[in-house]
């Protein structure tokens, strides 16, 4: 099973003039940095069969899209200011709208938004969720082969955004009764993932 996460960061840096030490001030980095800590690392290893899209709408260069894909990456750290290190590392390339220009192994950027990524993904077969309080309880959903959430970072998906999204065939999925932060919810699934593999 392929699983993938879609962070929106709606006030995300796209330009890679930010402080490591200060992540949280411009955008809230250290958010994105987190979901993709708990995306990829285990204890001693990292998960080979997670991607992870940032799609950074801050800025006057926003929106841009950062892809990292679990196979190919090498020498991930689980630390926000290691992990900053490789966005800042990526947002240094040009980024090209239609095409992913790498960075570090297994990163990559591009000039997309929302939903360049939506219908990407779309065409390689992801079948998208979107995580909601009010949704099908997580324990009892059937998992496809590839399955796709869609976050929010500090704050839920805008109006135009759920529109968006809502072009798609769509699961609404609940990790639980309460409104948890993104990064938690990442790891709620992959434990539920790893329990039915």
């Amino acid at each position: 099973m392929k699983s993938t996460f879609i962070i929106i960061g709606h006030r995300a840096a796209t330009t890679p003039d930010f402080d490591l030490d200060d992540l949280a001030g411009l955008g809230f980095i250290d958010t994105q940095c987190r979901c993709i800590a708990t995306a990829f690392c285990l204890s001693n290893d990292i998960r080979r069969d997670t991607d992870v899209y940032l799609i950074l709408q801050g800025g006057k260069e926003a929106p841009k899209a950062i892809k990292i894909c679990g196979s190919e990456l090498r020498g991930l750290n689980a630390n926000e200011r290691s992990i900053g290190g490789i966005v800042r590392t990526a947002l240094k390339k040009q980024a090209v709208k239609g095409k992913w220009t790498p960075s570090t192994p297994g990163t990559y950027i591009s000039k997309a938004g929302f939903d360049d990524v939506l219908r990407e993904l779309s065409e390689e077969g992801a079948s998208f969720i979107r995580l909601r309080e009010n949704g099908e309880d997580l324990r009892d959903f059937e998992f496809p082969p590839h399955v796709c959430f869609v976050l929010g970072d500090n704050t839920d998906l805008t109006e135009s955004e759920a529109e968006i999204l809502e072009r798609y065939p769509l699961r609404i999925v609940t990790v639980g009764p309460k409104s948890y932060h993104a990064d938690h919810c990442i790891s709620v699934v992959q434990i539920e993932i790893d329990r039915r593999c």
